[in-house]
């Protein structure tokens, strides 16, 4: 048992990658009869070449336990996917590429996004090693590689058969500069400063409102009540544009916002599409699937300086109001009229507040941001999308529009390219979250057990998750989720490539090495942001120097050592360090089976600091019996294997200088033993 000097930390955890690498230590054994502990892995999008730390910190949260869960004696199964289809790959290559998609073929382009998707890929494998998140590479899947569009075509056929989606033509959510309907979960509420534009109408009514573009397609005015004013006023004629609208009454309308009049267009939001569909109103859009967020812009300046002119515009507001954007890009969505495919949500909310009730939330309170994410459903799932990167719906249409589907047999199939006399192929795509909404089913068929993932994806990735998974087996996709928080910078923004606000996690392990990071990880509670922090980082560092530096005392004082089979602490000083030993071992465990890994740390930091190196190696130094030395040994191996799933590195490298030939992470994790206490 003999160990260098100073530990070379990035030579090391090298060397160690290497190691785990060569011997596949993280290999799930199909064949085993030990439990299986299965983890549907969030497949990050591969356009995300960008790394940093609000990655490190979400999926190290997530690897801590399966390292504790492998440790235990489970067979953990822990595959890595990669979301590489749809927006975000899409929009990625555009702007990688400067090109806009209308011209450019849909093989050329689908054929760049490969390209990246292949880069985007290795890059995160990359990373993920450097960081050693013992991921099961052989269980690599990609959301637009053929298993996995034969399972979210056959998804599609099964919940057609079971009626549960449906094509229809109505106001729908539309992005102008992605040019692609999307879906209400794809919306992002956005603090934005707005114009209140204060607009006669005719006989002296005045409309407030932010959206003066829509004036043409405005189709009534209402009113409250209770607001008398309005009262024996049956129609208005809308400025500029002439035309007559009804003025109605609905409880709704706030008689304190503006004038207490709402003027309802074709469309402007969802209380328009809800008046309009209440009370039959005529169809007057003036957006369409082609109108460019710019065209949008210069058509509200036109009707402004037209307003004006006529002094129509009787006064202007700034105020602040929030605006529902597209999260892929930040354009404000509108609504146009358009033919879509929908999955059905809103007949069903009660079985889905079911399921989520039924699941076991980490931490327990991200339970009610599903629920209230549930009870305000206001659509049902969009899922189809007008570009090219995606899994192609399998259908065609016959001469009159009817939907023909393809066989199961024929799956994937792309209709663009399987040519059916007669038919006419369907050249949208699928939703990405249609595809990813199926890893349970992507990954295996051992029963899932945990799913990991940011509170920001509650609303698409797992409830979408557990809305096919209710449809298609009546049951619930996993037994646990475990949802964690953002990355924050150090002045408390998120951490993302749009801010630029972020170090290169490859420069950070070259100078701290990856354990120091894991370590800093840790410190952010379930579900909770953490800040960026070199210092948290540089902590880690001392840590596991602090790990090398007392096991090379222990090594050093156990020259000559062969442990006792029996251990039996027979000392005051050495049942002391037993009994809080197995304390710290209790505390740790029941820490990592609630996922919480910070708490563990907490422990197991304290133990190792203040009873160990503080206290029970400094009274070893004047100790030389077999005892002593059976006592170091003892609890030395016990903290390694207690840091082992949040500091793999140097937990490897000690374990093995202590003369051990197979890894620490497959050797089991510790166990009270209470008779040691009765010693």
């Amino acid at each position: 048992m003999t160990m260098q000097e100073n530990y070379n930390i990035k030579q090391r955890e090298q060397h160690w990658r290497e190691h785990w690498e060569k011997n596949k230590t993280y290999k799930f054994n199909p064949k085993s009869k030990k439990p299986v502990f299965s983890v549907d892995t969030p497949p990050p999008y591969v356009s995300a070449l960008h790394l940093h730390a609000g990655h490190i910190m979400s999926y190290a949260q997530a690897e801590f336990i399966v390292r504790f869960k492998r440790m235990q004696g489970f067979n953990v199964f822990y595959p890595m996917g990669f979301d590489d289809n749809g927006l975000p790959t899409e929009r990625y290559v555009e702007k990688k590429y400067n090109i806009d998609k209308s011209k450019i073929s849909r093989k050329d382009f689908v054929r760049l996004c490969l390209q990246e998707t292949k880069l985007g890929a290795e890059n995160y494998k990359h990373l993920w090693n450097l960081l050693g998140i013992s991921i099961d590479w052989d269980q690599t899947y990609s959301t637009i590689n053929k298993h996995c569009q034969k399972i979210s075509q056959k998804s599609f056929l099964d919940l057609y058969k079971k009626k549960l989606i449906y094509r229809d033509e109505k106001p729908m959510l539309w992005c102008p500069q992605c040019e692609t309907a999307i879906a209400q979960a794809d919306l992002e509420d956005k603090p934005a400063k707005g114009m209140l534009n204060f607009i006669e109408f005719d006989k002296n009514l005045i409309i407030a409102t932010t959206r003066p573009e829509l004036l043409k397609a405005c189709v009534a005015l209402f009113y409250n009540p209770l607001d008398k004013q309005y009262q024996n006023i049956k129609e208005a004629k809308v400025p500029i544009f002439n035309h007559a609208v009804p003025i109605l009454q609905d409880k709704s309308i706030d008689p304190k916002f503006g004038t207490g009049l709402m003027m309802v267009c074709t469309w402007g939001d969802a209380e328009d599409i809800k008046k309009w569909q209440e009370h039959r109103l005529e169809t007057r859009a003036v957006f369409t699937e082609k109108t460019k967020p710019e065209e949008i812009l210069q058509k509200r300046k036109q009707i402004l300086e037209k307003l004006k002119s006529e002094d129509l515009l009787k006064k202007q507001e700034l105020i602040d109001h929030v605006v529902n954007t597209h999260e892929r890009c930040g354009t404000p969505a509108e609504f146009v009229l358009t033919k879509q495919w929908f999955i059905k949500l809103l007949d069903y909310k009660k079985d889905f507040i079911k399921r989520g009730k039924e699941l076991e939330w980490f931490p327990e309170f991200m339970q009610k941001r599903y629920l209230d994410w549930v009870k305000n459903l206001k659509w049902d799932w969009c899922i189809s999308r007008q570009r090219y990167y995606g899994v192609p719906f399998p259908v065609y249409y016959d001469k009159s529009g009817k939907p023909v589907l393809a066989k199961k047999s024929d799956l994937p199939i792309d209709p663009i390219d399987i040519k059916k006399p007669g038919l006419t192929p369907e050249k949208d795509v699928m939703d990405t979250w249609a595809t990813s909404a199926l890893t349970p089913e992507i990954i295996g068929k051992f029963p899932k057990t945990l799913r990991p993932q940011g509170f920001d994806i509650i609303r698409t990735w797992l409830f979408y998750t557990i809305v096919k998974a209710h449809y298609h087996h009546n049951a619930l996709p996993f037994k646990h989720v475990m949802i964690s928080g953002h990355g924050l910078d150090e002045q408390g923004r998120k951490i993302s490539k749009k801010l630029g606000n972020y170090k290169d996690p490859e420069k950070l392990v070259d100078q701290y090495g990856a354990d120091a990071l894991r370590y800093w990880a840790t410190g952010a509670r379930l579900g909770q942001n953490m800040r960026f922090s070199e210092k948290e980082i540089k902590k880690g560092k001392r840590t596991v120097i602090k790990i090398f530096n007392a096991s090379r005392f222990v090594l050093m004082h156990l020259e000559k050592f062969k442990p006792d089979k029996i251990f039996k602490p027979n000392k005051t000083q050495d049942k002391k360090i037993i009994k809080n030993l197995q304390e710290t071992i209790k505390q740790a465990t029941d820490y990592f089976e609630k996922y919480e890994y910070f708490k563990a740390r907490n422990a197991i930091d304290n133990f190792f600091w203040n009873e160990f190196c503080s206290n029970y190696i400094e009274l070893s130094k004047k100790r030389t019996d077999q005892d002593n030395k059976n006592c170091l040994y003892f609890v030395l191996i016990n903290i390694l294997k207690l840091y082992a799933p949040i500091l793999p590195f140097i937990t490897e490298e000690i374990w093995h200088a202590l003369g051990n030939k197979n890894s620490i992470h497959l050797n089991g994790w510790p166990e009270q033993n209470k008779k040691l206490n009765e010693y």
